[in-house]
């Protein structure tokens, strides 16, 4: 046999098999989406606990404060996102049914027209918020500049890494979307994973040779650079497409901005129920205490999104329930989420309470919430939780009911967060959220859930 020969056998060799690993590799990843969702959420968890540890230990109280502010600020990019990031997951599910991926991200099938619509519009659309979010620098250094005599250096440097690497981070959220949405749960949240791991290492590198407050920013920086590999190796020809394509009969204005600018306008009344607290007290009560809400809602946010693992890894197949009509299957999968997702809450807000009432003894007591503002903020964020899981039901049916009531209680948890900050600090805060959550939100979200489920499912028979 000749050499030219033997050559073609074993490039027809090698092509087979790539071609049975890379179908294998397909099959394992969407089969593994509530396994890969649940690690990425662990590693979260982990993650967030040692760089709590790292922080704690290789920053000042002073330090710590700005650490979380910037974080706290930089998390406005949500403003920009408008909810279309849930959005995308929600109609890139019903647009890729009967589509497949092929080489190189290629989108396959009869009609692929409305799904690459969807792309480009999409790509623009966060092309332009990259842009805008760079303002967020001038911004920030305006908002901080009081507090600048704390440090003993300047934090302008770290801050100006963070703007511009959370910018580039929304050229890359529509692929990640719009790859979940597709049915490939698994292979999103192993980008997401990998982010979180490399982006981790990088920050405990970045506090263990004294770099400060650029650790904040590795994250973001480094989720990036994991990203431009991750499109490049499987999601480039969906982009070559999409903007080969000339928009035909998707409307965006008709059918996804209805949708986006509810859940976006409810994301930023999320951040005044979650994120605001810390750059508010930053500002009135300064570094120090912003620091010990920066560690203490942290963890309860963190253990919130941990749990909401089982959620998320169903929201597709409810989505694809819901359009079929399968309306018991859309319960089995609701509750079985429901039941794990408060379990796994409740079991971490319980481990974290008496790790916090460990530390009370120790000189890393004083980073943290006192032990009783803990508690109640621990509380306060479990009626949040419950309301976002009746919500993300709600949301599966690309309908936002939830507009009004988050505007309401962001509006009211607004102001008595300021008048309380100024008049209790810290305690004051806690205080309003226990009482907005449990005796507002809560309630009123179980009761829509309730009418609506109801109305929804008799109307569409």
């Amino acid at each position: 046999m000749s050499q030219r020969n033997i050559s073609i056998w074993i490039a027809l060799f090698a092509n087979k098999l790539f071609s049975a690993t890379r179908g294998k590799l397909d099959l394992i990843l969407k089969d593994s989406g509530s396994v890969m969702v649940l690690a990425q959420r662990a590693w979260q968890a982990i993650a967030g606990v040692a760089t709590l540890a790292f922080v704690v230990h290789f920053l000042t109280p002073a330090e710590q404060g700005y650490f979380y502010t910037l974080a706290s600020i930089a998390a406005l990019y949500m403003v920009l996102d408008m909810g279309l990031s849930a959005v995308l997951v929600q109609f890139a599910a019903r647009e890729f049914i009967g589509l497949s991926w092929g080489g190189g991200g290629r989108v396959e099938g009869a009609e692929p027209s409305r799904f690459l619509s969807l792309v480009q519009l999409s790509l623009r659309w966060y092309g332009v918020a990259a842009v805008v979010f760079l303002l967020a620098y001038p911004a920030g250094v305006a908002f901080l500049a009081n507090g600048h005599g704390d440090l003993g250096y300047d934090w302008r440097g770290s801050w100006a890494l963070l703007v511009g690497a959370t910018a580039a981070g929304l050229v890359f959220l529509p692929a990640l979307a719009l790859t979940e949405g597709s049915g490939n749960v698994a292979e999103a949240y192993a980008v997401r994973l990998a982010q979180g791991v490399l982006g981790a290492l990088a920050a405990w590198l970045v506090l263990t040779m004294g770099g400060g407050l650029y650790a904040v920013a590795m994250i973001p920086a480094v989720s990036v650079l994991v990203a431009c590999v991750w499109l490049f190796a499987r999601r480039r020809r969906m982009v070559m497409q999409a903007f080969q394509e000339k928009i035909g009969n998707f409307h965006w204005g008709i059918e996804v901005w209805p949708l986006q600018w509810r859940i976006g306008a409810s994301w930023l009344a999320g951040y005044a129920l979650v994120l605001m607290h810390v750059p508010l007290l930053f500002r009135t009560q300064g570094p120090v205490v912003a620091g010990q809400m920066g560690v203490t809602m942290t963890v309860a946010n963190m253990l919130s999104l941990l749990a909401l693992s089982w959620m998320t890894a169903r929201i597709p197949a409810m989505t694809r329930a819901i359009s079929m009509k399968d309306w018991v299957h859309l319960d089995h999968l609701f509750w079985q989420a429901f039941r794990k997702s408060c379990l796994a809450f409740v079991s971490g807000a319980i481990l974290f309470f008496i790790i916090r009432l460990a530390l009370e003894w120790t000189p890393y007591g004083g980073r943290f919430l006192p032990v009783a503002e803990t508690a109640g903020l621990l509380l306060a964020m479990g009626f949040y939780h419950v309301s976002g899981l009746f919500a993300a039901y709600l949301r599966a049916h690309l309908r936002e009911p939830f507009l009004w009531l988050s505007l309401t209680g962001a509006l009211l948890t607004a102001a008595a967060a300021i008048w309380a900050a100024l008049q209790w600090g810290s305690a004051g805060i806690v205080t309003v959220l226990v009482v907005i959550n449990a005796i507002f939100f809560f309630p009123i979200a179980l009761w829509l859930w309730i009418r609506l489920r109801r109305k929804w499912h008799c109307e569409a028979v």
